[in-house]
């Protein structure tokens, strides 16, 4: 269970150090506290499985966005042959 436990704060530290977003608005998104995000990115606290799913859900539509943008960016620029 700690070894569980150990990989989900893994992950989650990752995502929140490497993620390209602002974490105001990442907590505002996952119903999450800010406080919160920036604990868990230090390592001080550690995710529950249900926060967990939280900001995994907020990381996702966060993504489906960004590849709604990236696409549309890409089709816009597309060379007219």
């Amino acid at each position: 269970m700690r070894r569980m436990s150990d990989e989900l704060n893994e992950v989650v530290r990752n995502a929140l150090t490497e993620g390209p977003f602002n974490t105001r608005i990442l907590a505002e998104e996952s119903g999450l506290s800010y406080d919160l995000l920036r604990s868990w990115r230090t390592g001080r606290r550690r995710p529950s499985p249900e926060s967990a799913r939280r900001l995994a859900a907020a990381l996702d539509a966060r993504g489906r966005r960004l590849q709604r943008i990236a696409q549309d960016l890409a089709r816009r620029t597309r060379r007219r042959t």
